[in-house]
């Protein structure tokens, strides 16, 4: 697909973005560029439907999206997004979106038809069914062991749900910024962005501006597992660790949660015991392979796990999609570096601000291309 002019909308769509990564401002004045794949299995972790990557070829293909900002529903390329964000993929095989910019979930199913699960396409934190719901600028997504999917409503400073007949429920959030703990709708966030589900069927929260890591019981009683509430990357137990702005979660069979940090290009670990540790990144802005903390990111958002373990992230400045694997070796699965909607193998696909993973039973990486308004597929 050879890459396109910028249409009104996409120019509109370029600034929003470049002053949400760039200023990094609070949430009263920012509009985004940020969840995680999970399995409806939550017995053993948020990534138990996925297949492993180890035989993942690197050819990238487009599974849906005209290539220009829209909204319409329809099969493949007939259909349009603008600015899908997150992404999972459910029991069924369904990859479920988060279409941040349209304010709708949407679905595509095996046959490649793209359509609206929830929202109005209005901003608006309304619950209701279907059509009648509506979200502000939603940006992650995760599916239960009921399946239901589980959404991050960043702009309404919400943690949503959908169930299996399209109601959609406020789960978490006073809807202003804030970060206190509490049950429901008593707690506060502040931009939650990546969202994934745990072995005990908790919803873990990545909180954007706040600059934590919440997790939300079956209760509904919000916590804090880690961070200190101050922008840092500061490794340590619980709170006395420090994040900067982290935007993807994911959750792995031991019980960890891996986090991308997109302020300090870092993808750390909190392990069971709240302990945070960095697996990778040197901190500083760069797209260099290697192991451990000699290789580099550049705006790494979204994150997902294979079933073999390895870490999967979509490194949005960078335009690559990277691989972590059991060793900490860092690698480079696809993308040029450069910005465009090239189809191809490995190096030769190209990007556009890849912002989400996940990965289907087959071992499949589905990858959320949000400036080129494109849902893309590695396999």
């Amino acid at each position: 697909m050879v890459l396109k002019s910028i249409s009104r909308q996409g120019f509109i769509l370029l600034i929003l973005s470049i002053i949400f990564l760039t200023v990094g401002c609070s949430n009263s004045d920012s509009d985004t560029v940020t969840s995680s794949n999970t399995s409806s299995n939550s017995s053993v972790s948020s990534n138990t439907g996925a297949g492993s990557t180890e035989n993942n070829s690197g050819v990238v293909s487009t599974i849906a999206g005209s290539g220009s900002a829209g909204n319409a529903n329809g099969i493949g390329t007939e259909a349009s997004f603008f600015g899908p964000y997150g992404v999972t993929i459910d029991s069924a095989g369904n990859i479920i979106i988060a279409d941040l910019f349209n304010n709708l979930i949407r679905k595509i199913d095996s046959d490649g038809v793209v359509t609206t699960i929830a929202g109005s396409g209005s901003q608006g934190s309304a619950d209701g069914t279907g059509t009648a719901a509506s979200f502000y600028q939603p940006n992650g997504v995760t599916i239960d062991s009921n399946g239901n999917i589980i959404v991050t409503d960043q702009r309404n400073n919400l943690i949503r749900k959908i169930d299996s007949d399209g109601v959609v429920t406020t789960i978490a959030g006073t809807g202003s910024a804030g970060n206190a703990n509490g049950t429901g709708t008593a707690a506060s966030f502040n931009y939650p962005t990546g969202v994934a589900i745990d072995s005990a069927g908790n919803i873990i929260v990545a909180d954007y501006f706040n600059h934590l890591i919440r997790k939300i019981d079956s209760d509904g009683v919000v916590t804090t597992i880690a961070g200190t509430g101050s922008a840092g990357s500061a490794d340590g137990t619980g709170t006395a660790a420090s994040f900067n702005r982290p935007a993807g979660v994911a959750t792995d069979s031991a019980g960890n949660i891996i986090v991308t940090g997109w302020g300090s290009n870092l993808i750390r670990k909190i392990d069971s015991d709240g302990v945070v540790s960095t697996i990778a990144g040197t901190g500083s802005a760069g797209s260099a392979n290697g192991i451990g903390t000699e290789a580099s990111f550049n705006g790494p958002y979204k994150v997902a796990i294979d079933g073999a373990g390895n870490i999967i992230v979509a490194e949005l400045l960078g335009n690559l999609i990277r691989k972590i694997d059991s060793e900490g070796v860092v690698t480079t699965i696809a993308g040029s570096g450069s910005a465009g909607s090239d189809n191809g193998t490995g190096t030769a696909a190209s990007f556009n601000y890849p912002a989400g993973v996940a990965i289907d039973s087959a071992g499949n990486i589905i990858v959320t291309d949000i400036n080129n308004y494109l849902i893309r597929k590695i396999q």
